[in-house]
């Protein structure tokens, strides 16, 4: 499913990142809880457009959680270099590590 993004890079990015000399501007367009499980829409700013899921363990709102989702988008980015769409799942054993 294609988005438009348009209005969404008009607001401040939710966090960036740096990918090897890269900078990408990530804003998160979409959040959906599904029993015990939370699906993030986001989309990457940088040099290309993509956009990406990430399932991640419910609740998402703390800090472990957070940095988790950023280092697998950065991975995700680091070894997709051509892709433009993305999927990420953290397990509830990775975020408890």
């Amino acid at each position: 499913m294609k988005h438009d993004l348009s209005n969404i890079v008009r607001t401040p990015a939710h966090a960036s990142l740096t990918v090897g000399d890269d900078q990408w501007k990530l804003y998160i367009y979409g959040l959906t809880r599904v029993g015990a499980d939370v699906f993030l829409q986001i989309a990457l700013i940088g040099p290309r457009v993509c956009t990406m899921t990430v399932r991640a363990p419910a609740p998402i709102g703390n800090p472990t959680t957070a940095r988790r989702v950023l280092a697998g988008v950065h991975d995700w980015l680091e070894s997709h270099e051509s892709a433009d769409q993305g999927y990420v799942e953290l397990s509830a054993t990775a975020l408890a590590s």
